[in-house]
């Protein structure tokens, strides 16, 4: 037999929503009706298991998928404050915030065309692509455009809701429980929608499901577990068998508080079943802590930059996943938008060319290039002002010449004899070495080096 963890002592009973089938079991079999409740709880837990099953089933069914239970359970789970700021703040956020271009074909930045995505909408679109990771798939689309200097523009951004795609077939359906609707593949609906994600994907939300059960019900279990032995039970006893008397008693009793209560004849036995450990809200804490770090590494790859911190080199290597996974958002994205330009381009008139590339913008480490093109000054070669310009962002002039020292008419020239003469006619010489010799000079160095150290 396997030994008991947490020992049960029985101090007192409490008789908490017991129906005439345990209250004559409590006489002659009070293990079966533990047993009942055991099964009561281990029901419920794997009903929202088993809707879960079914809802997935559904909506992997090959010729009739079905999605709508599984949105359902979708909607409940981002209600979660760490579900929800793991996507929205953690994955989200810091895509939408970062800034971008359009650049040609030749690598430069075109400001013009960079101002047509700098809207609203966009942002909108950004969410919405990064939401397909998580629910699956998203269709966006042209809710409002307007004629303006000749480009069909963008005005509002929206997202057909999720139950009334059916995406495995490629219809938007007029209500959700359909199966057959509108192709969105098909023109004109083609010129105004922008279809996100694998058709058959679940999305991350399909993984967290079950933590999220697990989170659940140790919550509610952890209320319950409060409510009854964390406000004590009040006992009152009376030899009375009016019911008027028992019932001002109770009367009296219930206005008292919240806490639970009972009102038994004189000599009457209450045992309550305690666990004998003072910390038993441990259990429930460990369910929730351990659902909400499974929650974390699904979502952000880490724990550490949300939940908990130690040293700092396990932080840094915590930021590292951090930051991949941020690349790969943006990667994504980065395809998605070169889909949304073609699209532009071509059906609604947007300046945009084959060429152009969308980039994040990544600002210049101004420091660390402000140090090679020292090194590179001081190797001797010569650099282009108009590059380093642009890369630094301030505007060159020209070289920068040294006013002439004063000169002393007074003052005379030393003379110098031919040996001295020589000597700085040579030194002048070696200030004045062309690239090519800078160039011949570190050859002929590396070669003797070499030599020397066969």
């Amino acid at each position: 037999m396997a030994k008991r963890n947490t020992p049960v002592i029985h101090t007192e009973t409490i008789n908490l929503k017991m129906d005439a089938k345990n209250r004559s079991l409590l006489k002659t079999d009070p293990a079966q009706v533990l047993v009942n409740m055991i099964k009561q709880q281990r029901s419920l837990y794997s009903k929202n298991i088993g809707d879960w099953l079914a809802a997935r089933q559904a909506a992997q069914n090959v010729d009739f998928p079905q999605r709508n239970r599984l949105y359902d359970i979708y909607e409940d789970l981002i209600l979660d404050e760490t579900v929800h700021g793991h996507i929205y703040n953690h994955r989200i956020l810091p895509v939408k915030n970062r800034g971008f271009k359009i650049v040609d074909k030749d690598g430069k930045k075109d400001d013009d065309k960079t101002k047509l995505l700098q809207k609203r909408w966009f942002d909108y679109f950004i969410q919405y692509a990064l939401e397909s990771k998580f629910f699956g798939f998203s269709l966006c689309y042209f809710e409002e455009m307007i004629l303006k200097d000749g480009i069909n523009q963008v005005h509002e951004l929206c997202l057909i809701p999720r139950k009334h795609v059916l995406q495995e077939k490629g219809f938007v359906l007029v209500w959700e429980n359909d199966f057959k609707g509108q192709n969105f593949y098909e023109e004109p609906i083609s010129h105004y929608v922008l279809p996100i994600g694998k058709t058959d994907d679940l999305g991350l939300l399909n993984k967290a499901v079950p933590l999220w059960i697990m989170k659940k019900h140790a919550w509610q279990n952890w209320d319950e577990f409060a409510e009854i032995f964390g406000i004590p039970i009040r006992i009152v006893k009376t030899a009375s068998d009016d019911p008027r008397v028992r019932a001002e008693i109770e009367a009296w009793t219930r206005d008292m508080g919240s806490a639970a209560y009972g009102i038994f004849p004189e000599n009457t036995d209450i045992d309550i079943k305690e666990n004998s450990k003072t910390d038993a809200y441990k259990v429930f804490y460990e369910m929730i802590n351990t659902a909400n770090q499974g929650l974390a590494i699904l979502f952000s790859g880490q724990t550490m930059t949300s939940m908990d911190g130690s040293s700092r080199s396990q932080a840094e290597v915590h930021a590292d996943v951090a930051t991949e996974i941020r690349k790969d958002d943006e990667k994504f994205i980065t395809y998605e938008v070169h889909e949304l330009l073609e699209l532009l381009r071509t059906k609604h008139n947007y300046p945009f060319d084959e060429g152009d590339v969308f980039e994040w913008d990544v600002p210049e480490d101004v420091a660390a290039l402000l140090n090679v093109y020292k090194e590179v000054n001081l190797m001797g070669f010569q650099l282009d002002p108009e590059e380093v310009s642009n890369r630094l962002g301030i505007k060159i002039l020209g070289l920068k010449v040294a006013p002439a020292a004063p000169v002393d008419p007074n003052k005379e020239e030393p003379k110098l004899t031919p040996e001295e003469a020589a000597k700085k006619a040579a030194e002048e010489a070696k200030e004045n070495l062309s690239v090519a010799e800078i160039l011949k000079l570190h050859a002929d160095i590396a070669k003797t080096y070499s030599h020397q150290t066969a």
